[in-house]
């Protein structure tokens, strides 16, 4: 469990990195529609990382207590 909760955090911040660099690029764009397609994916992943990192934190509280 903490394997998969480590993996969700890591992948947290990678999705949320390339979100970042995405978001910059599209004031700017130089390859339009593949730029918004990368930037869209990227935040699913961000938010579905997100949900999972706070469902194993609580799965694990509760299986300590």
């Amino acid at each position: 469990m903490n394997k998969v909760l480590a993996f969700s955090i890591s992948g947290m911040g990678l999705t949320g990195a390339v979100l970042i660099i995405s978001v910059a690029l599209l004031f700017n764009t130089p390859i339009g529609n593949v730029l918004k397609i990368v930037t869209v994916g990227s935040t699913t992943a961000f938010v579905i990382f997100t949900i999972s990192a706070l469902v194993f934190r609580r799965r694990l509280g509760e299986k300590i207590e």
